[in-house]
């Protein structure tokens, strides 16, 4: 086993990591658009890519342990002489995996902002200021309020 061998694996997990990345940009930029249908076939896509990017990673690992490297303290390869170039490709690797991860943290944030603002926007209608589910009546028409001042107190 080479570590030329190990380099091309690493570059087919960074393109792999990369691909990954790219589909979730596409995934934030379908959340903002509020593009549904976009987002299920962004979620096939993102499970393909999902199972490449796992074999991509097998290989890798398989490789490395021929060659008795190993991931150490801070994400750095470590064990045997490791050449400069396998070390470059690493850091492609180490690199889009963080700005995948980046890119699905932000995805995450943008789906729970929406999400706690149809939860609010849920509850508002079932209070509408008034006591619970008193907002609409049986035949699905508002239901006005009791506001302002009582004319018959006395």
């Amino acid at each position: 086993m080479s570590q030329a061998a190990l380099i091309q694996s690493l570059s087919v997990e960074a393109n792999a990591i990369a691909a990954f990345g790219r589909a979730l940009s596409e995934e934030r930029d379908a959340i903002k658009r509020q593009d549904f249908q976009a987002l299920s076939e962004l979620l096939n896509k993102k499970m393909e890519l999902a199972q490449a990017l796992t074999r991509a990673s097998a290989s890798r690992e398989a490789q490395m342990i021929a060659l008795g490297l190993r991931v150490g303290d801070g994400g750095l390869l470590v064990g045997r002489e490791v050449e400069p170039a396998v070390t470059e490709a690493w850091r492609k690797v180490v690199f889009f995996a963080h700005k995948a991860n980046d890119a699905n943290d932000l995805n995450g944030a943008i789906v729970n902002a929406h999400l706690e603002f149809t939860q609010e926007a849920i509850q508002v209608l079932r209070q509408g200021g008034m006591g619970p589910n008193e907002m609409y009546g049986r035949d699905g028409k508002a239901q006005a309020a009791a506001s302002g001042v009582s004319l018959a107190a006395g």
